[in-house]
């Protein structure tokens, strides 16, 4: 059973759903049904739509997860109304916005006022299918997998500033700027606190790097590393404090002021599948991803799919501090998110990047043990 993984399961129902039909039809066409390169082909789609599936229910819980925290950390009860618990008012919210018809500004680019927030949507759900979830999430091993999702990752304010200048609005290209200019402060950082990781890991594989957290979590050696990369974050995902492409106070709505509609039901739902794929990246970055210590009674990792349970736990637990600095918070000036960004989270980047380099040097810690195999 250690050999299943979610294309395994994809490909054995794709064959088996194709042999079926082939073994009631004439010859011919039953030899091109259970053709091998046909029956992959549709493995690969039933993947790619479990993997869909699973990211946006995970991103429509999330919402409710945010709106019930916010709800307590306001000292009320939060969405209450539409289903048990309000699980039921994102699909109502979801439905009054399909339900809107988009309005294109009349001097706006319409290439870009359209392109801008599909590629932003399409960019965020890509992502799902490079992170590792569990040893039975894929198959096999992306070498650079890190670099990768880092990259599709850092496309979003590009087609942040798209959209924004297409729609023809001085607030909105004002919010697109600001996109821009937060991306560059804090993309330094971000990057350098993943170096610490990619050092003592020995791999830019983010399986990799979860088996390499064996002996401990990352989040203790790395603490200035993970600091970091967890303000990076929420920079990077436009999250308060640093939500200032989007301060509702001076700039209406910031980039997305002419978006209403299903283009804005496309923001606002890449902008939680941001919020997911950031919280994943902590995971398997400094929590040891699916894994649990040693010291764990095996009966709590050896259920099934034990390793996609406590992964989600970890995340939703991230996320949840995510909305507890929201809910602690407020949005920062500009000018103080430009300055936190070059002048105090690159020089603890660079910390991190040292004391990392010591740690491999070193190799054992008192507290935490040694360091594993560095990746060979």
């Amino acid at each position: 059973m250690s050999n299943v993984t979610l294309y395994s399961v994809s490909y054995l129902l794709s064959d088996a759903v194709l042999r079926a039909i082939g073994s009631v039809l004439p010859r011919p066409l039953s030899t091109w049904i259970t053709n091998a390169d046909l029956i992959t082909g549709i493995a690969v789609l039933v993947f790619g739509a479990l993997l869909l599936a699973a990211s946006m229910l995970n991103t429509i819980v999330l919402i409710w997860w945010e709106r019930k925290l916010l709800g307590r950390f306001m000292d009320r009860r939060g969405a209450m109304h539409v289903g048990y618990a309000g699980l039921l008012q994102n699909f109502a919210d979801g439905f009054k916005l399909f339900r809107k018809t988009t309005v294109q500004p009349r001097e706006a680019d319409p290439l870009g006022f359209y392109t801008g927030p599909t590629a932003y949507m399409v960019t965020s759900m890509i992502l799902f299918g490079i992170l590792p979830i569990s040893s039975g999430w894929n198959s096999g091993f992306l070498p650079l997998s890190l670099l990768l999702a880092l990259a599709v990752f850092s496309f979003a304010p590009l087609f942040i500033f798209v959209s924004a200048w297409s729609s023809n609005n001085k607030y909105s290209l004002m919010g697109g700027m600001r996109s821009a200019a937060q991306m560059i402060a804090y993309e330094v950082p971000l990057l350098l606190a993943v170096v610490a990781v990619v050092i003592v890991a020995g791999s830019f594989d983010l399986t990799t790097i979860v088996y390499e957290q064996q002996n401990y979590w990352f989040w203790g050696p790395l603490a200035v590393a993970l600091i970091v990369f967890f303000a990076g974050m929420l920079a990077e995902m436009e999250r308060i404090p640093f939500d200032l492409p989007e301060a509702e106070a001076e700039l209406v709505e910031g980039w997305n002021t002419e978006y209403g509609g299903m283009l804005f039901a496309f923001f606002m739902l890449a902008d939680y599948l941001r919020a997911l794929v950031g919280s994943i990246l902590v995971v398997l970055l400094f929590l040891g991803g699916w894994t649990l210590p040693t010291w764990v009674p095996a009966a709590l990792t050896s259920f099934p799919l034990a390793g996609i349970v406590w992964f989600m736990v970890k995340t939703y637990i991230v996320f949840g501090v995510f909305v507890w600095i929201r809910a602690s918070l407020p949005r920062v000036r500009t000018d103080q998110l430009l300055r936190v960004g070059w002048n105090r989270m690159i020089p603890l980047s660079l910390l991190s990047v040292f004391l990392a380099a010591l740690l491999v040097t070193v190799k054992c810690l008192p507290v935490f043990g040694c360091v594993p195999s560095l990746g060979v």
